[in-house]
């Protein structure tokens, strides 16, 4: 056989165990990153009984009578992960966001409000309190939004790693944060419905502390 016919196919044999094994290696790892993620979404799933979608990293379920969600999402940008935790409670009106950033060398992070002072004044939320539901809240990135589009209420917190996701118990926490908004939100935007009553299910125990009456006008 010509010796430059033999390395050619030796060469090819050697591309096409790397490809092979390249492909394996790939399918376990995305076993076991699927695995792991499971691990993290089946008991939130479990906690609102709903269901675990693993290729879209999200879980969807019910609480006091909303229909709420938990799932991964990627930064703008493209850049790290966030997991939002969001609630569906339309109320239409107007957008509103209050963030929380942590700053290098500061002993307190960096917090806003985006959508008006008059808003804020009218939603009457404590956020600090309300960030009690949120493990780390002193240096981890977060924030709590209203979206009228979508009608959707959501905590957003930046992951550490691609498996940083609550536990049950903090995850109904955070649902619970969220739905203790609900009513504030819809009086400040002057939906129907917009009283402080219980909402129908009696599992959710609201942050009371968090969510005060407005005072003045």
């Amino acid at each position: 056989m010509n010796p430059y016919l033999a390395v050619s196919l030796a060469m090819c044999v050697i591309v096409l165990l790397s490809l092979a094994a390249t492909g394996y290696l790939a399918a376990v790892f995305n076993r076991r990153a699927k695995a792991d993620l499971a691990a993290r979404l089946e008991p939130l799933a479990a906690a609102i009984g709903g269901e675990a979608d693993l290729d879209e990293a999200r879980v969807r379920g019910r609480r006091g009578g909303h229909l709420v969600f938990g799932r991964v999402a990627t930064g703008q940008g493209g850049i790290g992960r966030l997991f939002h935790v969001e609630v569906v409670d339309s109320a239409g009106g107007e957008r509103w966001e209050w963030s929380s950033l942590p700053v290098k060398g500061a002993a307190t992070p960096a917090r806003a409000f985006e959508g008006g002072a008059e808003l804020e004044q009218r939603l009457g939320v404590n956020w600090v309190a309300l960030s009690a539901a949120v493990p780390g809240a002193a240096t981890d990135r977060y924030g709590f939004l209203y979206d009228p589009e979508a009608g959707m209420l959501r905590l957003t917190r930046a992951m550490h790693t691609r498996l940083d996701i609550p536990d049950p118990p903090t995850f109904l926490a955070q649902i619970d944060a969220l739905i203790g908004i609900g009513p504030a939100n819809r009086r400040a935007q002057g939906a129907p419905g917009a009283d402080l009553g219980e909402r129908p299910g009696g599992d959710v125990v609201p942050v009371a502390s968090a969510v005060e009456a407005p005072t003045g006008g």
